[in-house]
Order: structure tokens, then C-alpha cells, then sequence
């Protein structure tokens, strides 16, 4: 809006869906060849019918002039050229003077042909074109249940106040951007609304102006969105899920999308790929985006194990899970370069021996046995070659590890029965 004339000047409040995938998909809500339902056309407390309002049409709106504030009402449903044919769009005519100028509308959604409430779901509005000129400053205002809100823009010029079920929002530029209309593009001039459903909802939409001498016509477009069945949400999607082993430790990332009936993320490890453990647990982002990403780090320091098992474990709310692929995790091939421990027989019946490679050799070596677990069961020093005793040792999958400072060597042993 450039300067305000007499003529129509366009505030929009549009609708949109919120941004949950969803089975039962909110779509517009259509207003169009509405009746009298009780009272006198264009006065306060005149209620008009708008039948079949939803895709299925089933739901019937009623929408109420419940107040005019220094306005007069010129339609119920206006439909200028070039603009919504499904939007509601009451038409105002300014009374002129310093002070408030707005319209209060009650719409309240009714199962077809009666006057009963039902629901509509996945309900959410986004007032857009709020702006303002030197002589009036725009507010938009909605109220319903369980209401939550946010800005379209990382930088609004709306101010957005919530008084309970209430929320208020307020041009703060002076500057109209839109011409006569309102640029739909223009993010910074608009706020979101949404619930997860409900039957009614009170729309409070004008300006307050603040010198003499202005008077004229405002459009109000409000384009709704519901549906007729609840919100259904679907299971969490894993994208992505990696493994990778970078000094000492194993990253695990992963990505996902449609967060939003997640718990938490397990993530498991296993030595055998059968019996996997609870090694580490994430929550999802508090705000999730279209592609969340996650990491979390597996220190290797109590681990023995030459191949590691891991995989995930998808959590919902309901208490409903689903696990990720394996993925595979080698210790010698990528932690050890060419350093390779030599150990025979193996397996292994009365004696083991053990040689460090060469380069690794004539230094005080801490040498360990360590069952499947990573518990520690036999240790000693090397500085070349050892002998170790396993008569004792029960029959198993074992790991002999050999430390060098930061750097180890693991080998996978097998001890036979006696």
C-alpha cells in the first residue's frame, strides 16, 4: 500500500497448512454464495450460512458479524477481480475520524444443513499484508483454542502479542509496501496461527488511525484451510545413516525428516551383529526442519572388538519403534595402517603367542586379553614377542590389544576347548 484512497484497498489474511506431513491433508476451505441465516443483511449480528466449506462437504460454516467499530459493513463476500474465488472477504467502508476502525467476525463450523459445532482440523492462518502510512497503523487479530504462533520472517516488521487464546499483531513499518493490495511475497508483514483443530474461531481485522480526514473501502481476504478428518502423522523417515572411524572414535550420523511424532533415538552396538546394547540416546530437535541431521560419538578407548556393530533404533511417542540398517565398523582396516599384530595358533588351545610388528618393537607395550564384552582378562607388557597362557580361559571369541601411546592394534582370537 502506497497511499489510501477511497478505493478498495486489499488486507489479506490468508490460511495455510501447517507444516506436518499429514494423511488427512488440510485444503482450502471454500466460501462462496453465502445466505441469510438470522438477522438484517450487512448490520451487526447478522449471521450468513456458507454451505459445503470443506473438501468433502460435510461442514457447513456460519460466520457472525458480532461487532462494527466506526465501520460500515458494504459485503460479506466481495469477490474483486483477480482475487480468491474460495476466500471469505468481508468488504468495510471506514467511518472516518481519529481512533479504532475494525470489524469482529465469529465463524463457526456446523455439521451440514444445522446448527450443531463440529470440528475442522488442522486448522492455521497467516495474516498477511499488515503494514501501515503516516495515518493509520494495520492489526490483524485471531482468537481460538489451543493456539501456537510464530513469524514468517527472521525479520518482521508485525509485532505479535498472545493474551491467552488471543494473539494481536501490529504493523510497526509506516511505510505500506503493497500499493492498493498487499505483496503475498512480502514475509516480514505476516504471522502464522494454527491448532490442531477447532469449531470456532473470532477474526478481529482494521487499523487504528491516528489523524482526520480518511475515509474508504478495505477488502479483507481470508483463505481458510481444514480438513474433515483429524491430523494423522506419519512414522519418522530415516535418509541417511553412516558410520565412520576418525581417530579413536566412530562418528554415527544420520538424517530424518517427518519428526514429528518421534521420542528419541537409540543408538545400539553390538560385537556379533545378534545381541545389540544401548550405547547412546538422542532427542530430535525441539524445532524440526524439513531435514534434521545428528551425530554422536563412540569413543573406541574400552573397546577391543576388531569389527563393530551399530545400528539405530527409531522411538515414537506412542512407544511404536523401528530399526535403521546395520552398519559396519572395521578397527584394524582404518584405525592401524600397516601396523598388523602376528598371533598363533589360532585359535587357540594352551598357549598364545603374540608379536608386535616392527616398527612398534623394543618400546614398553601395554598388551591386554579382552573377552567380547571389552572386560579386561589377562594383562601384561611386550616389547617384541609374548607368550600367554589360555588353558585357563573358557572357550570364546576373544581380542588381544596391543596400545602404543594413542595408537592400538586389535586382533580377533578364538579359543578352542581343551
Amino acid at each position: 500500500m502506497t497511499q489510501l484512497y477511497p478505493a478498495i484497498k486489499k488486507i489479506a489474511l490468508l490460511t495455510a497448512l501447517i507444516t506436518y506431513n499429514v494423511v488427512a491433508n488440510a485444503q482450502s476451505l471454500n466460501f462462496n454464495n453465502p445466505t441469510v441465516e438470522s438477522g438484517t443483511f450487512q448490520q451487526a449480528g447478522c449471521v450468513y450460512r456458507f454451505s459445503s466449506v470443506t473438501t468433502g462437504g460435510l461442514i457447513d460454516a456460519l460466520v457472525k458479524v458480532d461487532s462494527l467499530i466506526n465501520v460500515t459493513q458494504v459485503g460479506i463476500d466481495a469477490t474483486p477481480s483477480g482475487s480468491s474465488s474460495t476466500a471469505l472477504q468481508p468488504q468495510l467502508s471506514s467511518l472516518g475520524g481519529i481512533g479504532y476502525h475494525y470489524a469482529v467476525f465469529t465463524i463457526t463450523f456446523v455439521n451440514k444443513g444445522t446448527t450443531v459445532p463440529t470440528s475442522v482440523f488442522n486448522f492455521s492462518s497467516v495474516f498477511m499484508g499488515i503494514d501501515g502510512s503516516n495515518q493509520i497503523t494495520e492489526f490483524n487479530a485471531i482468537t481460538v483454542d489451543n493456539p501456537t504462533w510464530q513469524y514468517v520472517s527472521p525479520t518482521p516488521k508485525v509485532v505479535v502479542t498472545q493474551n491467552g487464546n488471543t494473539m494481536w499483531g501490529t504493523a510497526t513499518d509506516s511505510k505500506p509496501a503493497g500499493g492498493q493490495g498487499i505483496d503475498e511475497h512480502d514475509s516480514t508483514q505476516m504471522f502464522r496461527v494454527s491448532t490442531p483443530s477447532t469449531s470456532s474461531v473470532t477474526m478481529r481485522v482494521g487499523y487504528y488511525q491516528n489523524q482526520h480526514g480518511w475515509s474508504g473501502n478495505d477488502l479483507f481476504s481470508l483463505n481458510m484451510r481444514g480438513s474433515e478428518l483429524p491430523l494423522t502423522l506419519l512414522p519418522v523417515t530415516l535418509v541417511s545413516f553412516t558410520a565412520q572411524l576418525t581417530n579413536e572414535k566412530v562418528w554415527l550420523t544420520w538424517s530424518t525428516q517427518q519428526e514429528e511424532n518421534i521420542s528419541h533415538y537409540s543408538i545400539e552396538r553390538s560385537y556379533d551383529n545378534k545381541e545389540f546394547g544401548q550405547t547412546g540416546l538422542l532427542f530430535p530437535a525441539e524445532d524440526p526442519s524439513i531435514i534434521n541431521n545428528y551425530s554422536y560419538k563412540d569413543p573406541l578407548n574400552k573397546i577391543a572388538a576388531s569389527v563393530i556393530y551399530y545400528r539405530l533404533k527409531l522411538v515414537d511417542k506412542d512407544g511404536k519403534y523401528k530399526y535403521s540398517e546395520v552398519r559396519t565398523v572395521r578397527i584394524g582396516s582404518t584405525n592401524n595402517g600397516s601396523a598388523r599384530l602376528s598371533t598363533w595358533p589360532n585359535p587357540v588351545v594352551n598357549e598364545l603367542h603374540v608379536s608386535v610388528p616392527p616398527n612398534w618393537q623394543d618400546q614398553a607395550l601395554k598388551c591386554q586379553l579382552l573377552n567380547s564384552m571389552g572386560s579386561i582378562i589377562k594383562s601384561f607388557s611386550i616389547q617384541q614377542t609374548a607368550t600367554i597362557g589360555m588353558a585357563d580361559v573358557p572357550a570364546g571369541t576373544y581380542y588381544i590389544k596391543v596400545a602404543n601411546g594413542a595408537a592400538f592394534i586389535t586382533q580377533t582370537i578364538v579359543k578352542s576347548r581343551n
